[in-house]
């Protein structure tokens, strides 16, 4: 165990490391720093070697950067490599200090077992030099004895300190050395820059930037292309040290010209100022940009960086390596400056030129312009205008294209066409998505140099090579938005469409997009005025229509021709039926077809049931349909469907809907979706109207006749009662048979009946009539039992009347008691066996009497709910007072109220069933008549 020399005090220990880390830091050098903090460690830890090695993670090995030992010994070793899972190699992956017993014999030594032999070395320390967790190197502490280690935690933490010290030390010796190896592109860019200053002419000056940027660089030559743009391609035009034309006689001859259709992908890189490089192993761009140019040249690296001045390629400058290279950042930033000096080198010739062209391009704006005002006659404006541009861009054709929005694609406004183009055709495809969100969001025109390689505007290219063209420049007459119309020059050759022709067609093509608006307005206006007028044509015709399927099918027709539809279809279904039909149908072309022999199921058909369940217009596509609504409704491949429910009043039963169906490039207005849904509405309440009073025509006739055949039959029963009361008279004069009691009872009643049947045949034939009566409440109590006995017999049902009132009733008591009869009836027949049944009397004050006739029966609730109701929401959906028993108590209910009276239906917390009648006493004047 070796005993370090502790200093006196701690104080005195701090103010020794302090002063040791000043003096490292004030050292000019990285060996003088290293140097003292050696020192620093021997003296308070004697040891026989201090060894600092920077680690090398690529090589996997350790290079010396200071070994000091106490005998004077040399180390040898410059470099030593790293073995797999010695005490180096852990020691640098974990990131701790280890220490390693008798070196010369360790398994975990490595290189350094002969190291250890050599030195006399025994006991080692190893310390990872890290900063931010990165391992810069390795601390050995190495001693000629045995069981060498820091005891004491003052030595530990000095240690630590000193470790991060040489940490900081060799962090910033990298630093150092990466600058020192670094190229700096500023001090030759500056010497450029003033050697150009004395250079006029673009020739030499491209020489000059070539020059340096090969001698910067150093790699096997450096090249200029420039770009013709009229025939798109590029030509050679400078080498370096192009004057001494002998010393590169010997070499390869350049590639004299590169076609922009040939390198399609490197041209559009280089259109949008995108730098290529192509190095050893990284490339920055796809294999279709880098592969051309790797396989043109023959060179395995390599860096191209266009020349542009206002966004227009005037060519490219090219480095080639004959050897694979990576290239260093510097180096692409060197030759992008180098081409952007190019371009702001130009001569003042070509910048006068430029400014010149401008000045005429913007004259001839104006004068356009002027004459756009000038004259609202809008082919004639478009005539003026085509002369002009196309001479001032000498190109062969000019047209303007107005979208469609109804069939899709675009219609032919406009077009010029020259000697060597054809004619266009009046109607040209709708363009994809992409290319018109393209002309939508571009506020500049959309070029196509050559129609071979650009995939832009796709969809026109079968116009465009029938037309003969092979370039074309689009314009958005309406910038930033869906276009209004679109402005096309074109031409019969490949061309570059340069910035200063870009910037004539948008500003000519604003003029005439004002034009076209104010024309498009006015069109609109034109379009609207007829539409209205056609369909306020329309509704008045389904106004005057009062068949049911001769609106139906007026609608569908009017639907059609409005719209221009080929497929028009009208599906409806009644309440009580699980299959729809087709009411009405128009098919206009042979594609669309609709099926009325197969089944169309209500409740699973998708059609119907969307409909039902969206409020307005669905829109679809023919896909999207399944197989069950396929069957009965075929179209083309991606068909549009719209789908619109005849919707009225939210409380009624939807019993119909349109389906309409178009072709896929179809696209429907605002206004025509809104007159859809007018004329559906429309339809909807005409077709309910006509259908309810059909309804009631046909409810009323058979009420009619039944009231007819029931009065006839009435008169019959009266005449035989006539005729038995006049036998029973004839029978009264024979001899000992007319003083019998039972004869007189019989007439009397054959009388009263007979009086009875007079009234209902004569005075109340087809209306009901007024007959007062006055009525013990008691003895209509009793009648009302005595009718209902045989019932209450039949169920074994246990009654009683709760009635203790004398009260006398006046009024249309028949009436009322066939009302209380009803109700009395009612509760039995849905009283269990051996039910209960009660019926209750009760004066509410001295005008109002309650009857009340409560059981032990179950009612539906939504019988309840419609007799509560008081009045039914749709007359043509179904309802539980169609049927008995419901209409019976539906009719006592309205009968009550013409009374008036009130009947109420309830159901009582006891799960009981209580019907109940509310009337006046005293009744002078029925509301019956």
């Amino acid at each position: 165990m070796v005993s370090p020399v502790p200093p006196t005090t701690c104080e005195q220990h701090l103010a020794n490391l302090g002063q040791v880390l000043k003096n490292v830091w004030e050292q000019e050098t990285v060996d003088a720093q290293l140097q003292e903090i050696a020192s620093y460690m021997h003296q308070l830890y004697p040891h026989e070697l201090t060894w600092i090695g920077r680690y090398d993670a690529d090589e996997q090995s350790l290079s010396t950067m200071l070994a000091k030992s106490s005998s004077g010994k040399n180390f040898l070793w410059q470099t030593i490599p790293i073995q797999p899972d010695d005490a180096i190699q852990q020691v640098i992956e974990r990131g701790a200090a280890a220490a390693v017993y008798d070196l010369q014999e360790s398994y975990r030594a490595g290189e350094w077992k002969a190291i250890a032999k050599r030195m006399g070395l025994h006991d080692v320390l190893l310390f990872p030099i890290q900063r931010q967790q990165d391992c810069l190197g390795v601390l050995l502490l190495g001693s000629n004895r045995r069981g060498a280690s820091l005891s004491s935690g003052i030595q530990k933490k000095t240690f630590a300190i000193l470790v991060s010290t040489l940490g900081a030390v060799l962090h910033r010796y990298r630093q150092d050395t990466y600058l020192q190896q670094e190229k700096r592109p500023s001090q030759p860019f500056f010497q450029l820059l003033t050697k150009l200053e004395a250079i006029q002419d673009l020739e030499p000056r491209l020489q000059a930037i070539v020059d340096a940027t090969h001698n910067f660089v150093g790699a096997t030559r450096t090249h200029g292309y420039w770009f013709e743009s009229q025939q798109r391609f590029f030509w050679h035009r400078v080498v370096n040290g192009g004057h001494n034309r002998y010393a590169y006689a010997t070499q390869e001859s350049v590639l004299g010209q590169l076609s922009a259709s040939g390198y399609q992908e490197v041209y559009q890189a280089l259109c949008c100022g995108d730098v290529i490089v192509i190095g050893n192993d990284i490339h920055s761009h796809t294999e279709a940009v880098v592969e051309p140019l790797r396989s043109g040249f023959d060179r395995p690296s390599m860096m191209v960086a266009p020349i542009l001045m206002q966004r227009e390629l005037l060519g490219f400058l090219l480095v080639e390596s004959n050897q694979p290279r990576d290239w260093s950042l510097p180096e692409k930033r060197y030759l992008t400056a180098a081409s952007q000096v190019v371009s702001l080198g130009m001569p003042m010739s070509a910048l006068q030129e430029r400014v010149a062209d401008l000045e005429a391009n913007h004259q001839l704006s104006a004068g356009i312009a002027q004459s756009i005002h000038g004259d609202r006659d809008w082919q004639s404006v478009m005539a003026r205008c085509a002369e002009q541009l196309i001479a001032a861009l000498d190109i062969d054709g000019l047209m303007v294209l107005i979208p469609d929005l109804e069939c899709g694609g675009f219609e032919v406004g406009y077009q010029h066409h020259g000697t060597q183009s054809k004619p266009t055709p009046t109607t040209w495809r709708t363009l994809h998505d992409i290319d018109w969100q393209l002309l939508a969001r571009e506020t500049v025109p959309v070029c196509i140099e050559n129609l071979d390689d650009d995939l832009k505007l796709r969809a026109w290219r079968s116009q465009f090579l029938q037309m003969g063209m092979r370039a074309a420049m689009v314009y958005n007459l309406s910038p930033g938005q869906a276009p209004e119309g679109v402005l096309v020059v074109t031409d019969v050759d490949t061309r570059r469409w340069n910035q200063t022709e870009q910037e004539l067609l948008q500003s000519v093509g604003r003029q005439i997009g004002l034009v076209l608006h104010q024309w498009s307005l006015q069109r609109q206006a034109q379009q609207q005025s007829q539409m209205s007028e056609t369909m306020q044509w329309g509704l008045r015709n389904l106004q005057r229509i009062f068949d049911v399927p001769q609106l139906e099918q007026a609608a569908t027709h009017h639907i059609s021709q409005l719209l221009r539809l080929p497929l028009v279809l009208l599906l409806t279904w009644e309440k009580d039926q699980s299959d729809a039909r087709l009411a009405s149908s128009v098919i206009r072309d042979k594609q669309f077809a609709a099926q009325d022999e197969l089944p169309i199921l209500v409740n699973s058909d998708a059609l119907i049931n969307w409909a039902i369940q969206t409020d307005g217009v669905i829109q679809l596509e023919f896909e999207d349909l399944p197989d069950v609504t396929r069957q009965w409704l075929r179209c083309p491949a991606h068909a549009q469907l719209l789908v619109v429910a005849l919707r009225t009043a939210p409380e009624h039963t939807l019993s119909g809907a349109i389906v309409l169906a178009d072709r896929a490039d179809r696209r429907f207005s605002d206004q025509q979706m809104n007159m859809l849904a007018v004329l559906v509405h429309q339809l909807a309440w005409c077709r309910r109207h006509l259908l309810l009073t059909r309804r009631l025509h046909q409810q009323r006739s058979k009420l009619t006749e039944l009231n007819w055949y029931k009065h006839h039959h009435m008169d019959d029963i009266r005449r035989q009662v006539r005729e038995s009361r006049r036998q029973l008279t004839n029978l009264k004069q024979q001899p000992g048979v007319g003083d019998q009691p039972y004869f007189h009872a019989l007439e009397s009643r054959f009388s009263v009946m007979e009086k009875e049947l007079l009234r209902l045949t004569g005075r109340e034939r087809w209306a009901m009539a007024s007959d007062l009566r006055k009525v013990p409440l008691v003895a209509l109590l009793n009648r009302l039992m005595k009718r209902v006995q045989s019932q209450v017999q039949k169920k074994q049902l246990w009654t009683q009347v709760h009635c203790d009132s004398n009260l006398a009733l006046q009024g249309e008591m028949q009436k009322i008691e066939f009302i209380l009869y009803e109700l009395i009836s009612s509760a039995c027949r849905r009283s269990p066996a051996r039910g209960r049944v009660d019926v209750w009397s009760r004066p509410l004050d001295q005008q109002w009497i309650e009857l009340s006739i409560t059981d032990d029966g179950e009612v539906d609730t939504a019988l309840i709910e419609a007799l509560a109701q008081g009045h039914r929401q749709d007359h043509l959906a179904d309802s539980p007072l169609d049927r008995q028993p419901g209409l019976n108590l539906a009719i006592c209910r309205s009968l009550m109220l013409r009374l008036g009276g009130e009947f109420i239906l309830e159901t009582l917390e006891d799960n009981r069933v209580r019907s109940s009648v509310m009337f006046p006493m005293t009744q002078n004047n029925s509301p019956l008549g």
